[in-house]
C-alpha cells in the first residue's frame, strides 16, 4: 500500500490542528482538523486560494449568523432562512468552497443558542488554526523540475529521431522505421503539460521558466511533423530535391534543443528554396508531382521553425 505525500500531510495536519486548539482550550477543537483537511490541496497556490476562500466564508458566516440569530432567534426555520441567504451570497462572492465550513461554524452557535464575542472569537481561532496548519504543511512541495527536464529531454530525442527518419526515407527510401516515436511523443507532451501546470502552481512568485509554453510550442510542431508523414511516405520518384531536403532534415535533427536555434535553420531553408527554384523544369508529370511534394514539405518545415521562433519571441521562454 502506497501512502502519498498529500495523505501524510492530511493526517499530520488533522492531529496538529486539534492539538493546538486543545492547547488553547478552545471549544469544538476537533473542528480545526476538518478545516485543515479541506485546505490541504495538490499545490501551494491551490492551498492558499482554498484557505483564504474558506477563511473569508467562515468570517462572513459568523457575522451574518450573529445578525440573523440575534434578530430572529434560534430555531430551525431561522437556520433554514440563514442558509437561503448564505448560499447565494457565497456564490456571488465566489466563496462557495467555504460553505461546509461556514455551516459547521453556524451549527456550533446554533447548538449553544447564543452569539457572543468570546464564542465568535473561539470559532475564528479554530478556523485560523486549521487554515494556518494547512498552509504551513503545504509550503513544502516536491520539486517536479527534474521530471520536467527529463520529459523535455525525452521529447527532444523523439523529435531528433523523427526528423532523422524523414531524412533517411527521402535519401534512401523505406528503412523499416515503425514510427513509434510519433505515438510516444503525444503522450510525452501531455505529461509535460501536466507537470508544467503543477510546477507553475507551486511557484508563489512569478516564474520565467515557461515550461508550459515550451510544451505547447512542441505540441504545435508535433502536429506539423504528423502532417508531413503521409507526404514523406508517398514519395517514390528519385529527384535531386529529395536529397537536398534530406540533408537539411539531417542537420536540423542534430540540432533539436531547448535553445532557440531556429533562425539559422530558417535562413538555410530559404536559401535552399531559392536554389531549387533555379533548377531546370521537371521533365515528367511524376517528377513535377514529386518536386511539388518536396516544396510542400519545405513549407511545412518553415512553419515548424517559425512556430519555435514566434513562441520564443512572444513568451520569452527560458527552459534551458
Amino acid at each position: 500500500m502506497k501512502i502519498g505525500l498529500r495523505t501524510i500531510k492530511t493526517a499530520l495536519g488533522a492531529g496538529v490542528s486539534i492539538w493546538i486548539a486543545e492547547l488553547l482550550q478552545l471549544q469544538f477543537a476537533s473542528f480545526a482538523a476538518i478545516i485543515c483537511i479541506l485546505c490541504i490541496e495538490k499545490t501551494k497556490k491551490q492551498s492558499i486560494r482554498s484557505s483564504l476562500e474558506r477563511f473569508a466564508a467562515c468570517t462572513l458566516s459568523l457575522v451574518l449568523s450573529g445578525l440573523v440569530f440575534r434578530m430572529l432567534g434560534f430555531n430551525p426555520l431561522v437556520f433554514s432562512l440563514f442558509i437561503l441567504i448564505l448560499i447565494p451570497l457565497l456564490v456571488r462572492l465566489r466563496l462557495q468552497k467555504g460553505f461546509v465550513n461556514s455551516v459547521v461554524i453556524v451549527l456550533h452557535i446554533f447548538t449553544l443558542e447564543k452569539f457572543t464575542l468570546p464564542i465568535a472569537l473561539n470559532e475564528l481561532q479554530i478556523v485560523i488554526i486549521g487554515v494556518g496548519v494547512a498552509i504551513l504543511l503545504n509550503s513544502y512541495m516536491p520539486n517536479v523540475e527534474k521530471n520536467l527536464k527529463a520529459t523535455q529531454s525525452s521529447i527532444e530525442e523523439k523529435f531528433k529521431k523523427i526528423l532523422f527518419e524523414y531524412g533517411a526515407y527521402l535519401e534512401k527510401g523505406d528503412q523499416g522505421w515503425d514510427g513509434k516515436e510519433l505515438l510516444e511523443l503525444e503522450e510525452n507532451l501531455n505529461e509535460g503539460k501536466r507537470l508544467a501546470i503543477q510546477y507553475d502552481e507551486n511557484q508563489l512568485l512569478s516564474d520565467k521558466k515557461g515550461y508550459f509554453y515550451y510544451f505547447d510550442m512542441r505540441e504545435k510542431q508535433f502536429v506539423i511533423l504528423s502532417r508531413m508523414l503521409p507526404i514523406v511516405s508517398s514519395l517514390d520518384e528519385d529527384v535531386v530535391q529529395r536529397h537536398v531536403f534530406a540533408e537539411f532534415l539531417y542537420d536540423i535533427s542534430a540540432d533539436v534543443k531547448s535553445e532557440n536555434t531556429a533562425y539559422k535553420h530558417l535562413q538555410k531553408l530559404e536559401s535552399q528554396h531559392k536554389k531549387m527554384k533555379e533548377l531546370e523544369l521537371p521533365k515528367s508529370r511524376i517528377e513535377f508531382e514529386t518536386r511539388a511534394s518536396v516544396f510542400h514539405l519545405m513549407n511545412e518545415m518553415e512553419y515548424y521553425l517559425k512556430t519555435k521562433i514566434n513562441y520564443y519571441d512572444e513568451k520569452q521562454i527560458d527552459v534551458s
